[in-house]
C-alpha cells in the first residue's frame, strides 16, 4: 500500500481524553493500513522504499531490517544505532535509540545517570519485538514506529521528545525470525491462500519461535543462557526504562490483549502500584484501538507470575512491563473465525499499542518516574530494617559454579562480594574459598529477593508459565541469611588453572568443580586413556596426599602410548582453559581406600552422542540438550531425525540421548535401538522418554499411572465426591490445574556412592519437573540413584495428591542392558540450561554412563574365579 493511499485515510485515534497532548495528530486508521500518516521530512526514507515492498507483503529478514535502520541513523538526528551484541549467527543485535538532537549530545550522561538510578532524567521507554521469531509482526511493525518517529515534525512529537528516551530492540530473536522469514516467503504464492491448511501456515520442526538452538528467549531474561538474552539485560540494566513493552502474538482466532492479566495470578512480590499503572497505561491501547475498529482484552488469558520472562522481568525493578499478543496471521493471510486475518493488519496494531505505550507515559511519566523512586526508596528502607546484612551463597570445592552465580547475578545489576572472615550458619561454613556474600542493602534487593524466593502457597492455582523458578536451587547451592559482618571486597574474576607439576605416573583432578566436564571433554578429544575413580582413594601427589572422590578423573601416563612428555603437555594445554586444579601423582598407591591399577577405576571413552530431533519431540526440550553439549562441553553432537533410526548404523554412536516428546517409533526403530544398548551403546532420557522405555519390554523401567501410594479413607471419599457431585463451570479450569504440575522444584534423595551421582555435593539434590506421572525400576534395588522425599516439593504449585504420588517414587535410574546402560529422570536435568546442580547428572550419564555394575541376582558370587 502506497503511503499516498495511506495518508488519505485519516483519523484522529490519539486525540484521546485520556491524554492532554497526542503524540501525533493523525493515524491511517483502516485496517489495511500500515504506517501512521503525519506531516514528515521527506528527507527520511519509508520503509518501503529501503525494503522494495510495503510493510506485510513480504516477511522482512533481520538483514533488511538493521540495513534499515542503520540508513535510518544516517539521515535522522534523532536516532542513533548501537549493536550490543550478536545471536549465536553473527547476526547484530541492536538498539535503536530515538530522542531529541539536543538530548543525543548528552547521551552518555543521561545513560550514566539512569545506571546510578537517578530520577531527574528523561523518561525512558524500551520497546522490545518478537522474542519468539515466528511472532514477526512486532518486528514488522518496529521499522514504521521508528519511521515515524524519526521523521516526524509534528510539535507533540518533538516535544515528547526532548522528554523522553525510546530504545527499541526492534528483533529480541534474530535467528528465530530468520528461520520464519524463510518459511513464510518461500512457501508463498503469488495468489495468496488464506486456508490454515496450506503449507504456509504448517511451519516445520523446529519451528523459529525459538532462537539458533530452539530455546524460548521469553523464558531466559532471567537464566541469561544466550547472548541475545545477555544484551537485552544489558539494555535494561543500563537504561533501567520505566516502562518496557514486550511484543507477541497469540492464535489466530484471537483478538488482541494487553496487560493487566489475571489479577489474581499476579506475583505476590510485585508492587499494587504496578499493576496500577499497568491500568492507567491500559486505558490508552484501548481508547487507540477503540479508533481503528479493533477488538481486544484483558484482564484474562495470561499472568503476571514469573519474573523470567520479559514483560515481568522489570516489575521487580521499579519499571511497569506490558505484553501484548496480537492474534497471528502466522503467513500472509489465514481464515480466522473472525474473519480473514491479514500481516499488514496485525503489523497496524502493533504499531497503534506502540505508539499508545509511547503516548500513555509520556502522558502519566510524574506518576511513573514517582513509582520507580518509590519503589527503590522503599527496597533500601526494608533493607535497612532487617537486621540480616547480607545473603551467603556457598559450593565448597565448586568455584566455578561460584563463578557462574556471580556472573549471573551481576549481570542482573546485583553487587556481588568475597566474605570477610568467615561464619557458620545451620552447620554450614561460609568463608573466602567457598562462598560470596550478596549485601541486602542494596539497589536490586528486591530482584535478589525474587529470583532467590521458594513459595508453595498460591492465591491462584493456574499458571502461564512455570510455577517456581529459585536461582539457589537451580546452582544447588548453600544458602543462608548473616547479621555479621561478613562483607568483602568486590569479586574478581576466577583465574584459569595451570598444572604446577608433571608426573610420570600420573594425573588426576576431582569432579566436583564444574569446569571440570569441559576439561574432561576436551581430554576426551586428545586420544589419551582415560579413567574415572568409582571408590574413594587417597593419593601421594607432588603437593602431598589428596582424597580423589567418586568420578576424578585419572590420566595413567604409563599406559598412554605416546611419551610422558607428550602427556604432560597435553595436559598442561587442557589445563590452561579452565579453572580446574590438576594434580600430578608422585606414586600409584593409594594412602587410603584402592590402588592406582585397581579394577574400580573404569574407562572413559570419548563420546559420540547422536541427539534425536524430530517431529513429537519437544524441541524446546531437544535444543536444551544439544545446547549443553554443544556450548558448555564442546563435544559435535548428530542431530538425528527419528525417521532415520530406523536406517542408521547406531553403532557409530556411543550415546543416544532422548529429550522430553512423544516417540512414535517403528519397530525397526525400537530393534535398532535395543541392539544399539545390548552392544554397548548408553541412552540418556528425560522426562517424556521414560514413556517410551516403559514400553520397551527388555527395559525394567515402568511407568506408574494413578496413585503411586495407598489411598486413605477420606481421599477416596472426596474422589467419590468429585465424580458425582456437581462441580462450578466457572471453576473447571482451576481443577483442571489440580491435575497439572505446574513447573515445580522437588526435592531428591541421592545416591552419592553411585557413578552417576559423581560430584553431587550434598545428599539432598534440587531438580525442575512439570509432569506428573511417576516411575519405578523393576527387579533392580541398586539402579535408583535419587528418589523423591517423603516432602518433595520446595517450591511451586503441585496439588497435595501430585505431592503425595511423587513423594517416594523415583527421579533418576541406571540400568545396565548387555553391556549398555539407560540413564533415565523424571526431571528436567538441564532446565533451560539454567540448571547447574542437577546438569551435573547429564555429565556423569555422558562420561560414566557405563562405569557403574549390573546388579547381581540374590545369591550371585561376588567375585568371578
Amino acid at each position: 500500500m502506497s503511503l499516498k493511499k495511506i495518508a488519505q485515510a485519516v483519523s484522529l485515534a490519539f486525540c484521546i481524553s485520556v491524554s492532554a497532548a497526542p503524540i501525533y495528530s493523525a493515524y491511517a486508521a483502516t485496517p489495511q493500513s500500515v504506517i501512521p500518516a503525519h506531516a514528515r521530512a521527506d528527507k527520511i526514507s519509508t520503509p518501503a522504499s529501503v525494503l522494495g515492498y510495503e510493510l506485510g507483503e513480504w516477511h522482512a529478514r533481520p538483514e533488511q531490517l538493521t540495513s534499515y535502520y542503520q540508513l535510518l541513523a544516517t539521515q535522522s538526528p534523532r536516532v542513533k544505532v548501537r549493536v550490543v551484541g550478536y545471536s549465536h549467527e553473527s547476526r547484530p543485535i541492536l538498539n535503536v535509540i530515538i530522542t531529541s538532537e539536543k538530548n543525543h549530545q548528552r547521551l552518555s550522561e543521561i545513560e550514566a545517570a539512569r545506571g546510578r538510578g537517578e530520577s531527574d532524567t528523561p523518561l525512558v521507554v524500551y520497546l522490545g519485538y518478537s522474542v519468539h521469531g515466528n511472532e514477526p509482526s512486532g518486528a514488522n511493525a518496529a521499522p514504521a514506529v521508528a519511521w515515524h518517529l524519526a521523521s516526524s515534525i509534528d510539535k507533540s512529537v518533538s516535544e515528547m521528545l526532548e522528554r523522553t528516551v525510546i530504545v527499541i530492540d526492534p528483533m529480541l530473536n534474530p535467528d528465530g525470525l530468520a528461520r520464519f522469514a524463510n518459511w513464510a516467503n518461500s512457501n508463498r504464492g503469488q495468489t495468496l491462500v488464506s486456508d490454515p491448511n496450506t503449507l504456509e501456515h504448517r511451519e516445520g520442526w523446529p519451528s523459529g519461535r525459538g532462537n539458533h538452538y530452539w530455546f524460548d528467549l521469553n523464558r531466559d531474561w532471567l537464566w541469561l543462557q544466550h547472548p541475545e538474552s545477555r544484551a537485552h539485560v544489558a539494555t535494561f540494566q543500563t537504561w533501567r526504562p520505566h516502562v518496557f513493552g514486550d511484543f507477541h502474538e497469540q492464535g489466530t482466532d484471537a483478538t488482541y490483549f494487553f496487560q493487566p492479566g489475571v489479577p489474581t495470578r499476579t506475583h505476590p512480590l510485585t508492587p499494587a502500584n504496578n499493576q496500577s499503572l499497568t491500568e492507567a497505561i491500559a486505558k490508552f491501547h484501548a481508547q487507540a484501538l477503540d479508533a481503528r475498529g479493533e477488538l481486544y482484552f484483558s484482564r484474562e488469558a495470561f499472568d503476571d507470575f514469573y519474573y523470567g520472562k520479559g514483560s515481568t522481568y522489570p516489575d521487580l525493578q521499579g519499571s511497569v512491563g506490558i505484553l501484548f499478543e496480537q492474534a497471528s496471521s502466522r503467513g500472509h493471510i489465514q481464515d480466522s473465525r473472525n474473519g480473514l486475518l491479514k500481516f499488514d493488519h496485525t503489523i497496524a496494531n502493533q504499531i497503534t499499542t506502540s505508539l499508545s505505550t509511547i503516548q500513555a507515559a509520556d502522558a502519566i511519566r510524574d506518576q511513573l518516574i514517582s513509582h520507580q523512586k518509590n519503589f527503590y526508596d522503599e527496597a533500601k528502607k526494608m533493607a535497612q530494617a532487617d537486621p540480616n546484612r547480607a545473603m551467603l551463597f556457598a559450593a565448597e570445592g565448586n568455584p566455578a559454579r561460584l563463578r557462574d552465580f556471580s556472573n549471573l547475578l551481576k549481570q542482573h545489576g546485583i553487587a556481588v562480594h568475597q566474605v570477610k572472615g568467615s561464619v557458620t550458619v545451620n552447620g554450614q561454613r561460609y568463608d573466602a574459598r567457598n562462598a560470596i556474600a550478596v549485601p541486602l542493602n542494596q539497589r536490586q534487593s528486591r530482584l535478589l529477593e525474587g529470583i532467590t524466593e521458594l513459595r508453595t502457597q498460591f492465591k491462584d492455582n493456574t499458571f502461564y508459565d512455570v510455577s517456581a523458578w529459585s536461582v539457589t536451587k537451580a546452582y544447588d547451592l548453600a544458602s543462608a541469611k548473616s547479621a555479621a559482618d561478613v562483607i568483602g571486597d568486590p569479586v574478581q574474576d576466577l583465574p584459569k588453572a595451570s598444572l604446577k607439576a608433571e608426573s610420570n605416573i600420573a594425573y588426576a583432578f576431582s569432579w566436583v568443580n564444574d569446569d571440570a566436564a569441559p576439561l574432561l571433554a576436551e581430554l576426551s578429544q586428545t586420544g589419551l586413556r582415560l579413567r574415572t575413580v568409582t571408590k574413594p582413594m587417597r593419593v601421594q601427589t607432588t603437593e602431598g596426599s589428596k582424597d580423589l572422590g567418586i568420578g576424578s578423573i585419572v590420566i595413567p601416563v604409563a599406559m598412554q602410548s605416546t611419551s610422558a612428555a607428550n602427556v604432560a603437555e597435553i595436559v598442561r594445554k587442557a589445563t590452561a582453559n579452565h579453572s580446574v586444579e590438576v594434580l600430578a601423582l608422585s606414586s600409584g598407591a593409594g594412602s587410603t581406600g584402592v590402588d592406582l591399577g585397581s579394577a574400580s577405576l573404569k574407562t572413559v571413552e570419548r563420546p559420540r552422542v547422536a541427539v534425536l530431533t524430530g517431529q513429537g519431540l519437544d524441541s524446546t526440550s531437544v535444543g536444551e540438550l544439544w545446547h549443553w553439549l554443544d556450548t558448555h562441553l564442546r563435544l559435535p553432537a548428530t542431530m538425528l531425525s527419528t525417521d532415520r533410526l530406523a536406517s542408521t548404523q547406531l553403532e557409530r554412536y556411543t550415546h543416544i540421548v532422548m529429550s522430553d516428546g512423544s516417540y512414535r517409533l517403528s519397530d525397526e526403530a525400537n530393534k535398532n535401538i535395543e541392539r544399539f544398548v545390548k552392544q554397548g551403546g548408553v541412552i540418556i532420557g528425560v522426562e517424556g522418554a521414560l514413556n517410551w522405555a516403559s514400553n520397551q519390554s527388555y527395559l525394567q523401567t515402568k511407568l506408574v499411572k494413578g496413585d503411586a501410594g495407598k489411598k486413605s479413607d477420606a481421599d477416596k471419599a472426596e474422589d467419590k465426591k468429585a465424580k458425582e457431585g456437581r462441580l462450578a463451570y466457572k471453576d473447571q479450569d482451576a481443577n483442571a490445574a489440580k491435575d497439572l504440575v505446574a513447573g515445580v522444584i522437588f526435592e531428591t534423595e541421592i545416591d552419592r556412592s553411585h557413578p552417576i551421582a559423581a560430584g553431587i555435593p550434598r545428599d539432598i539434590l534440587p531438580v525442575f519437573r512439570g509432569q506428573a506421572d511417576v516411575y519405578k525400576l523393576e527387579g533392580d534395588r541398586y539402579g535408583t540413584v535419587a528418589a523423591y522425599t517423603s516432602s518433595p516439593v520446595l517450591s511451586g504449585y503441585a496439588s497435595a495428591e501430585n505431592a503425595k504420588r511423587i513423594a517416594g517414587s523415583a527421579a533418576i535410574t541406571a540400568q545396565r542392558v548387555g553391556s549398555g546402560s539407560v540413564i533415565l529422570a523424571s526431571a528436567a536435568l538441564g532446565f533451560r540450561s539454567g540448571w547447574l546442580g542437577s546438569r551435573r547428572v547429564l555429565e556423569n550419564a555422558l562420561f560414566f554412563g557405563k562405569a557403574f555394575e549390573k546388579a547381581r541376582a540374590e545369591g550371585d558370587e561376588a567375585h568371578e574365579d
